[in-house]
C-alpha cells in the first residue's frame, strides 16, 4: 500500500502532465492538418522556413568563428538538430501540397495529377536545393574540425533555394528580383542566426561581464550593416512586386506586407535602442545593461520568428490582387 501511495503523486508530476499535454496538443494539430491539408502545408512550410533560415544564419555565424572558440562545439550540435528539423519539415510539405492540390484529403495522395502538379512547381525545386544545403551543413558540422568553406557553401545553398519559389519566378526584372531576394533572405538569415548564436555566446561568457559586453558590442556593430541591407532589399522587393502604391491598402498582399513592416519596425526600434543606449554601457561591464540586453535580445528573437511566420503567409499572396 505504501508503495502504491508513493507512486500516486507521480501521476501528477509536472513533467508527466507536461508530457501528456504535449502529446494531446501534437495529436490535435496532426488531426487538424489531416482534415485540412492547407493548414498542414502552411505549418510545415513555416517550420521549414524558420528552421532553415536559423540554420543558415548560424552557419554564417559559425563560418566567422575560430575552431577553438568556446561556443562553436555547442553551436555545431544545436545547428545540426535545427538543420535536420528543417529538412524533415521541408519533406513533409510535399504530401500536404499533394493533398491540398487534390482537395481529397489522404486519398488525394493517390491522385497522379495532383502529385505531378506538386512536383512540377518551383516549390519542389526549392525543397531539393534546400535539402542539398541542409545535408551539406549537417555533414560539415559532424566533421571534427568544421570546414568553414563547406559551412559557408551550405548557407548559400539554403538561402539560394528561396530564389526558386514564389514571386521570384513570376516577377521581373529577373536580375533585380533575384539580387534583392538573395540580399533580403541572406540578411534575415544573418540577423536571426546571429541572434541565436549570440544567445549561446552569452551563456558561455555569463561569468565575465566585460567579455559579455564586448560580445554584445561586436554583434550590434555587425547587425547595423545587416539591418540596413535587410531594409534596403525589402523596400526594393516591395517596389518590384507591387503594381502601384495603392496596392498596399487595396490588396491582401499589401495588408499582410504592412503587418510585416509594423513588426519589423518594432524590432528595429528595439535593436536601435539596444545599440544606442545599452551596448556602450554593457561594453564597460555594466551588469544592469547586460541583463536588459539579454531580455531585449530574447524579445528580438520572438519578433523575428513572428516576421518569418508572416513572410510565409506573404509568399502565398498575389501582389497584384
Amino acid at each position: 500500500m505504501a508503495g502504491t501511495r508513493a507512486a500516486d503523486p507521480g501521476v501528477r508530476d509536472p513533467a508527466n502532465v507536461a508530457g501528456i499535454a504535449t502529446g494531446v496538443a501534437v495529436a490535435g494539430v496532426l488531426m487538424a492538418c489531416l482534415l485540412r491539408p492547407e493548414i498542414g502545408r502552411y505549418l510545415t512550410e513555416a517550420v521549414a522556413l524558420v528552421c532553415a533560415l536559423g540554420a543558415a544564419g548560424i552557419a554564417l555565424y559559425l563560418a566567422r568563428l575560430p575552431d577553438e572558440a568556446g561556443p562553436a562545439a555547442a553551436l555545431r550540435r544545436w545547428t545540426a538538430s535545427l538543420a535536420v528539423t528543417a529538412f524533415a519539415a521541408a519533406l513533409l510539405t510535399l504530401p500536404f501540397a499533394v493533398m491540398d492540390v487534390s482537395g481529397d484529403g489522404l486519398r488525394g495522395l493517390g491522385d497522379g495529377l495532383a502529385r505531378e502538379a506538386a512536383l512540377r512547381g518551383g516549390d519542389y525545386e526549392s525543397i531539393l536545393a534546400r535539402a542539398a544545403g541542409l545535408i551539406l551543413l549537417v555533414l560539415a558540422l559532424r566533421i571534427g574540425r568544421t570546414s568553414r568553406l563547406a559551412v559557408l557553401v551550405s548557407a548559400i545553398l539554403i538561402i539560394g533555394s528561396f530564389l526558386l519559389m514564389g514571386h521570384v519566378r513570376t516577377h521581373g526584372p529577373r536580375a533585380a528580383v533575384l539580387a534583392a531576394t538573395f540580399a533580403h533572405v541572406g540578411a534575415a538569415a544573418a540577423w536571426f542566426g546571429g541572434l541565436l548564436g549570440l544567445g549561446f555566446g552569452l551563456r558561455q561568457s555569463r561569468a565575465d561581464m566585460r567579455a559579455t559586453g564586448r560580445l554584445l558590442a561586436t554583434f550590434a556593430r555587425t547587425m547595423s550593416v545587416v539591418l540596413a541591407l535587410l531594409l534596403a532589399a525589402g523596400v526594393g522587393l516591395a517596389v518590384l512586386y507591387l503594381p502601384s502604391p495603392r496596392a498596399l491598402v487595396e490588396t491582401a498582399y499589401g495588408e499582410v506586407l504592412l503587418l510585416k513592416l509594423a513588426v519589423v519596425v518594432v524590432t528595429l526600434v528595439l535593436s536601435a535602442a539596444n545599440h544606442r543606449r545599452l551596448v556602450p554601457a554593457a561594453e564597460d561591464g555594466n551588469a544592469t545593461a547586460v541583463h536588459v540586453l539579454r531580455v531585449n535580445i530574447a524579445a528580438e528573437q520572438v519578433l523575428l520568428v513572428t516576421v518569418l511566420a508572416i513572410t510565409e503567409i506573404l509568399m502565398r499572396q498575389n501582389p497584384g490582387g
